[in-house]
């Protein structure tokens, strides 16, 4: 009832290559985009009066104002969405949802107005030729060029671009119909109801009345070609695109009519309300990843623009890391293991995939936790020894400048091996149902079915980033005091306490005073990494809600200032000499 336009060749490599060519694309267009908005930025810098803006601080002033004002008009148009929808609204995720906004379009405002600049477009060629900026763009550009090598391979990939368009104008409909009731001892008749949908783009069907019904796709119960539907009163019909086509109350067929019986006295009142998607709803995928990767890249400006000492001290932070062997060993380690996670059973019966999903992530958690924390300590405990920070600090630096650098210099060494790490995921969990349907003698998968998998994998890969993210920022923080050994436990031990949170407050209710009191301390503490945790959807199947991301960016933001606010506290009295 829904072919795939993608899945007319039976050759295994294009049905997993495909969605690698949604993600390959998409990064292209992300890399594109960035283009042009240094296209941009290079207009904006030969307006004088932002230089003036930037000199007197009113620059971020406007950014402010502009974040709020766009922030506030997402918002305005999430809740009418809501409202559209008819899906209930819960304040908590509206207002989660409205800050992690806020949060992305403060990145978009503070770019606008300060990278802009004439001084930041002189240092952008090296920061993209050089370091981590040059690792990040050499990774998204061999993605970039695996997908678009993908494109012989993927038929009529044109369809997937043409649907882009339809996700503004494609809009939920509703139709009202009236039906007459039953008159004496007659039945009444089946009335036919000129429903205006388009049963290829379909996605949900809801149906409403106040008296019962019977709807069918025949003038009569004996004309009926599929099983009728019984709409009870006052209870809606609720039918979504992943029940099939079976289950739906109307006829998924071109030319399909609709008739429907009230059995009640007094007129009916039917309200069938039909929301549809694009003939491809994957190509959503190209606005996703592109705007991913603006969203990081905008970030890497942004850091260069405002702050250039910090960004110094980060960039070189993480060009010292990447130099060592340590990322590299991981990395290679942690790639195979993945690799190796494909084709080994697991014997689930099954539902290898869900482990692969599971150990990778893990691995990957692990692998970047423990590099975040091990370049914490020899950048930032091992400087402070060696005398070397004092060398640093005696020029014109100031010792926030030097604590936000290695902060922001770890959160990129982290963000480029989950870059790396997360890619091979990706394209492993692609491969992972062909593989299982051949080891299994089944029927080879659709390609939709490799791209929905890997697509559900990317929440759980941002979650465990943020994951790292955090306790690299909590090790940044220990750094300043505690040597390598030390900062290890006291993160290890955040890392335990932070995942058993939950479980310790639940079992301290009703229980002794001051055991209630630790753990509600523990709680308040401690960074609660169950949030951060995805095991529970991996295992249920099920596909996280934008909420829960965004509650995990905005509890990510919260704790890292957190830990940039305490380093510079142990940092600010800390003897150097």
């Amino acid at each position: 009832m829904f072919p795939g336009i993608f899945a007319i060749t039976d050759f295994w490599m294009a049905r997993w290559l495909t969605p690698i060519w949604f993600l390959g694309v998409g990064v292209t267009l992300g890399l594109v985009t960035l283009g042009l908005l240094l296209g941009l930025f290079y207009v904006l810098s030969k307006i004088p009066f932002f230089d003036l803006f930037r000199k007197t601080g009113i620059a971020h002033g406007i950014a402010a104002g502009l974040s709020l004002v766009a922030t506030g008009l997402a918002a305005r148009e999430l809740y009418m969405a809501y409202q559209s929808a008819g899906t209930p609204l819960m304040m908590d995720e509206f207002w989660l949802i409205t800050a992690a906004i806020g949060i992305v379009f403060s990145i978009f405002a503070w770019s606008l107005m300060f990278c802009s600049s004439s001084r930041f477009l002189m240092e952008v060629r090296s920061l993209l030729t050089e370091g981590v900026g040059f690792l990040i763009l050499c990774t998204l550009g061999l993605l970039g060029l695996i997908g678009l090598a993908s494109t012989p391979l993927v038929d009529n990939a044109s369809g997937a671009f043409s649907s882009l368009p339809q996700f503004i104008f494609l809009r939920p409909t509703s139709q009202t119909f009236t039906l007459p009731g039953v008159a004496g001892d007659q039945e009444s008749p089946f009335t036919k109801l000129e429903v205006r949908y388009d049963p290829r783009t379909v996605n949900t069907i809801e149906i409403r009345s106040n008296k019962n019904l019977i709807l069918g796709d025949g003038p009569t119960i004996a004309d009926f070609r599929t099983q009728g539907f019984r709409i009870e009163n006052e209870v809606p019909y609720q039918w979504v695109r992943t029940m099939g086509p079976e289950k739906s109350p109307l006829l998924l067929a071109q030319g399909a009519e609709v008739y429907a019986q009230n059995q009640e006295f007094g007129e009916a009142t039917v309200e069938i309300r039909i929301s549809s998607i694009p003939p491809v709803p994957e190509s959503l995928t190209f606005v996703s990843v592109a705007f991913m990767t603006v969203v990081f890249g905008l970030l890497l400006f942004l850091m260069q623009a405002v702050a250039p000492k910090t960004a110094a001290i980060a960039l070189a932070a993480a060009k010292s890391e990447l130099s060592q062997p340590l990322p590299m060993i991981l990395m290679l380690v942690v790639g195979l293991a993945i690799l190796l996670f494909v084709f080994l059973p697991f014997h689930t019966f099954g539902e290898d995939i869900k482990l692969l999903k599971d150990c990778g992530i893990t691995l990957i958690l692990v692998a970047t936790t423990f590099q975040a924390v091990w370049s914490a300590s020899t950048s930032v405990n091992e400087e402070i020894e060696g005398r070397t920070a004092l060398t640093l600090l005696s020029k014109p630096i100031h010792r926030r400048s030097f604590i936000l650098g290695k902060m922001f210099g770890i959160f990129w060494v982290v963000f480029f091996m989950f870059l790396v790490l997360g890619s091979i995921e990706l394209f492993a969990v692609a491969f992972k149902p062909i593989y299982d349907a051949r080891e299994s003698s089944l029927d080879q998968p659709d390609w939709r079915q490799c791209h929905m998998e890997m697509m559900r994998t990317i929440p759980g890969l941002a979650m465990a980033f943020f994951q790292s993210v955090v306790l690299g920022a909590i090790a940044v923080a220990l750094g300043t005091r505690l040597p390598l050994v030390a900062n290890f436990a006291v993160c290890f031990a955040i890392y335990m306490l932070g995942h058993l949170t939950p479980t310790i407050v639940a079992s301290s209710q009703g229980g002794l005073p001051l055991v209630e009191f630790f753990s509600e301390l523990i709680a308040s503490v401690v960074p609660n990494l169950s949030l951060f945790s995805m095991e529970a959807a991996i295992d249920a199947d099920v596909v996280v809600p934008w909420s829960v991301l965004a509650s995990v960016l905005v509890y990510t933001t919260i704790y890292f200032v957190l830990a940039t606010l305490l380093g510079l506290l142990l940092f600010e009295d800390r003897d150097l000499a």
